[in-house]
């Protein structure tokens, strides 16, 4: 019992370290099963009835960033993502079956900001905005588009290493992200 507490207090220690360190930098990796996003453009239908639709499948939503904090309440960066939903489709046209699979697929890259609104030993709350580029691989679309993104709330716990929880909308994301960052 008494190794299982130690393990464990050693195992807490990155997320609960109560020194007073100054990080400068931070990177995160992120992950969510669920884009909104692709659920919405997925749920369409075709009106005329000639095509139908299999479920929808998700990889989700992955993200990376690394940030630069420049002031106690200000941090810049870069954000980079990727989505990707399918799902089986049947198309019927002069009478013969035609089996594809219709794709939803983005990837984003854009810098960020990010504004501190509150901190203590464990705990930072912050909001992020971001612009930059981005580029639909979806079926047979392959267009560049400007990419958005706002996260006016944001969660994260600990100190060297950390979990984070944010809720967004924009291109990066649309719904929640949450995963491990890393300061340095």
């Amino acid at each position: 019992m008494k190794r299982t507490i130690i393990l464990f207090s050693i195992l807490l220690m990155p997320f609960v370290s109560l020194a007073a360190q100054d990080y400068k930098y931070e990177a995160k990796l992120g992950w969510f099963p669920v884009d909104a996003l692709n659920l919405v453009y997925l749920m369409g239908e075709d009106p005329s009835g000639e095509t139908t639709y299999g479920p929808m499948k998700t990889a989700g939503i992955f993200s990376a960033d690394f940030d630069y904090k420049v002031k106690k309440w200000l941090t810049v960066g870069a954000k980079l993502n990727y989505r990707n939903s399918w799902r089986d489709m049947k198309t019927i046209s002069d009478g013969l079956e035609v089996y594809s699979i219709d794709r939803l697929q983005a990837v984003s890259v854009m810098p960020t900001v990010k504004f501190t609104t509150g901190h203590d030993s464990v705990f930072r709350y912050y909001a992020t905005l971001g612009v930059g580029a981005g580029m639909d691989l979806s079926s047979g679309v392959n267009d560049a588009f400007v990419a958005l993104q706002f996260t006016p709330v944001g969660i994260s716990v600990g100190k060297k290493v950390s979990w984070y929880f944010e809720l967004g909308i924009g291109h990066a994301f649309m719904g929640f992200m949450t995963g491990l960052s890393w300061r340095f």
